[in-house]
């Protein structure tokens, strides 16, 4: 049904189309068609274009409204050949990519590709932001998905002030439509990159694990630096610590106020040590830390925001949040909901204060849900989320459930559907499982995810009393009823199964692939393709899962099948896509492509992994916390036979934007088979590019699978290497390692090398 607006917007085309006017040129900033004087259509690329209605009274696209929240695009783009043609029905757009008609009646597009195929408006299905080879978008969400924000443009990128705040139009009078032809999945992404900006790099301690710790009002230091302690003891990987609101937000002492009403330390976190000494203490323990805040600065034009508990006054805001920072706090997760605009405020303006030397470390929420653990709905869609949101990583998905339905739901939810799918890689979750088993498994699927966290739940502890806990994070608190919140955790019995030993065998391996998942990051902020890929993206050519079939597992990057285990059965049916054979990376065992296999699930502390043929992982050395600026002087290369294989590892100084003005360094990586001989060529390229402490040699430890034990010798310039004993990568030793041929080199990073396996 047209809205009154979209009549007025079709009443001005129609005006300024009776002359017959029309106007491409390129102004500076995109190639532009004006059709009438309410329309502008501006090409980005010969796939690409903005479709924009203007109903502001005297001029209608005046320059301080191009670029609105959606667009991260602040440099020129390059110029489109664009040609413009009318018929009695139809103005006609043509460019090398896409053909763009318009009806003059009711400006309904027909779009159709460079061959003259039809492409736009057509039935398939829909799969995130992607429809049949193409993408259309507007500022709220594609293809009309609903949405609690506007779809109309309200806020604009100032350059002076490099805010998108300052610029606002409260009246729905830019209506913005965007297409994006590809066909294929890379090329949507890397366009949708270009035009909404991609999503930024975290410090490289962020990559990490996040131990969020929630005790309300009751918890205090020494039970903070209590865990802190204990992750350093029982040899579990973390590196950042958060605290929720018991550290002053909504507490003063044991006594809760109304969350994020203070900006003030509470008592309990400044003794015995001051909350400096604390945070120094923490640091010594490689450690860093976040914390929460229930609250946002008032700042200019902030409307239509959700919910947020407390505002303050903006210079106040960020005169208190800063001293936290001069403290040596890392960063704030900002516990609001559709507060797209304020996050970008609090990202853009940490940035600018902690200097190019650092990375923001920022957590909101693209809220998305299957059931409200409080209300019970179901199956919520990210309707705070506006699309400009990707550039302010990284993202949790709200309060939701603790059992298997929810985690089922949020494997699909974020690694496909309305995360990955949907141009969102930097994603979380709470992870707080009912039962052991389900923490188990929670924390499994999250190791493999771009950001890995945990919501209080200690990998040492049980859930003693769901409900406790239901109550201690429920945002409505005329719900709570208990007089205390101390008791939803507890330490195990004797004998009672944890999920500690799955999430320090599977935290441990999360850290050896270090180099594999900050190069996958890279390329997610380098093409816009994201870590986790389902296997509709990665495998497109396989009608049994291009359709969306296989949900419930993905790739992480291209050499990684993760299937995580969402029941307590005892066998997991997983999907091999076809042309290739694939490996267990536990066992080994070589599975045929194109087939679906039961996979032995009862052992709750093994997450079905699969690796295809000609893959190669990337590791660095054992650790449990990441050293800031730390390069890899050792890198272990793990292949996966095949008929070839290649890889780019992607580096830089791991902690400040150089990376931005493209000061990063990549390493590219090839081998092949010879088809007669079997012998095994890999190339190991020279590292393209510069960056601040940049190694100048490195030691390799190159890893062949070879079942048939058919490799007897290898050599690298002549030289003979000699066969070690394999490195041990998976900590606890389920994974088989004997089945390896390693040997050890240094090399100047400068420089190529060529290894033969013989």
């Amino acid at each position: 049904m047209k809205t009154l607006l979209y009549q007025l917007f079709l009443a001005l085309f129609l005006i300024g189309c009776g002359s017959g006017g029309n106007n491409i040129r390129y102004d500076g900033y995109a190639t532009k068609a004006y059709l009438g004087d309410s329309i502008e259509i501006s090409f980005y690329s010969p796939k690409m274009f903005r479709f924009r209605i203007s109903g502001l009274q005297g001029e209608k696209f005046p320059v301080q409204y191009e670029i609105p929240f959606l667009n991260g695009h602040k440099e020129p783009w390059k110029k489109v050949e664009c040609t413009y043609e009318e018929t009695e029905m139809n103005h006609i757009l043509k460019t090398s990519g896409l053909t763009l008609l318009i009806d003059k009646k009711d400006l309904k597009w027909e779009i159709r590709d460079a061959a003259d195929v039809h492409v736009y408006p057509s039935e398939g299905p829909i799969y995130g932001m992607f429809r049949d080879g193409y993408s259309k978008f507007d500022n709220a969400s594609a293809f009309n998905e609903f949405n609690l924000n506007s779809r109309y443009s309200h806020w604009f990128y100032n350059k002076e002030s490099n805010s998108y705040s300052d610029i606002f139009i409260k009246d729905s009078l830019i209506k913005d439509e965007y297409f994006i032809y590809g066909p294929d999945y890379q090329t949507i992404f890397s366009q949708f990159n270009d035009l909404v900006g991609p999503e930024p790099l975290l410090p490289k301690k962020g990559y990490g694990f996040f131990q969020t710790q929630h005790l309300s009002c009751s918890g205090n230091q020494n039970d903070f630096m209590e865990v802190a302690q204990m992750f350093r003891e029982r040899d579990i990987p973390c590196d950042n610590l958060i605290l929720d609101f018991g550290w002053g937000d909504a507490c003063i002492g044991d006594k809760e106020i109304t969350w994020g009403s203070s900006l003030d330390w509470s008592e309990n976190y400044t003794h015995p040590l001051s909350a400096n000494q604390m945070i120094d203490s923490l640091k010594k323990m490689n450690l860093d830390l976040m914390l929460i805040h229930h609250n946002a600065p008032n700042h200019p034009n902030r409307e239509n925001h959700g919910w947020t508990e407390s505002l303050f006054e903006e210079d106040l805001w960020w005169k208190r949040y800063k001293e936290k920072l001069d403290m040596g706090i890392a960063g704030t997760w900002q516990d609001t909901r559709r507060n797209n605009i304020s996050d970008a405020e609090i990202w853009n303006g940490t940035q600018e204060y902690i200097g190019a030397d650092k990375r923001v470390l920022f957590m909101g929420c693209r809220r998305m849900q299957e059931t409200n653990p409080w209300g019970g709905e179901h199956t919520q869609l990210p309707v705070n989320a506006m699309i400009g949101q990707r550039r302010y990583p990284f993202r949790w998905v709200g309060d939701s459930d603790f059992t298997w339905s929810e985690m089922k739901w949020q494997i699909n939810a974020i690694t496909n559907t309305h995360g990955a799918m949907k141009g969102m890689s930097n994603l979380t979750w709470d992870v707080y499982g009912k039962t052991p088993l389900i923490q188990a498994r929670m924390n499994q699927f999250v190791d493999f995810l771009s950001v890995s966290r945990s919501h209080n739940l200690k990998p040492w502890s049980v859930s003693s009393d769901i409900n406790q806990w239901k109550e201690r994070i429920v945002i409505e608190r005329s719900l709570v009823t208990s007089k205390n919140q101390e008791n939803s955790e507890r330490l195990a019995k004797a004998g009672e199964y944890t999920a500690e030993k799955s999430i320090r065998r599977h935290r441990k391996l999360r850290y050896r692939l270090l180099p594999y998942i900050y190069s996958l990051a890279y390329e997610n902020y380098l093409s816009g393709m994201p870590i986790t890929r389902p296997m509709l993206l990665q495998y497109r050519e396989d009608e049994k899962c291009n359709r969306n079939q296989w949900p419930y597992q993905y790739m992480f990057g291209s050499s990684l099948l993760v299937a995580p285990v969402y029941h307590d059965g005892l066998q997991h049916q997983i999907y091999l896509p076809k042309k290739s054979g694939w490996y267990d990376f536990w066992s080994k065992k070589k599975y045929e492509g194109g087939q679906i296999i039961n996979y032995d699930s009862s052992n709750p502390d093994q997450l079905p992994l699969l690796i295809p043929e000609g893959a190669t992982l990337v590791y660095g050395k054992n650790r449990n916390w990441i050293v800031p600026g730390e390069q890899e002087k050792v890198l272990w290369l793990e292949i996966y036979p095949g008929q070839k294989g290649e890889t780019t590892i992607y580096e830089d100084d791991a902690q400040s934007i150089a990376y931005q003005e493209g000061e990063y360094g990549k390493t590219k990586v090839h081998w092949e088979m010879d088809p007669v001989s079997n012998n095994l060529k890999l190339t190991i390229g020279a590292i393209e590019g510069d960056f601040q402490n940049k190694l100048a040699n490195r030691l390799w430890k190159i890893r062949v699978l070879d079942l048939d034990n058919k490799y007897r010798s290898a050599s690298s310039k002549g030289t003979n290497l000699v066969f070690g004993v394999p490195s041990r990568i998976e900590a606890t030793g389920l994974a088989l390692n004997d089945a390896f041929k390693e040997v050890t080199l240094k090399t100047l990073t400068n420089e190529a090398t060529v290894i033969v396996f013989k």
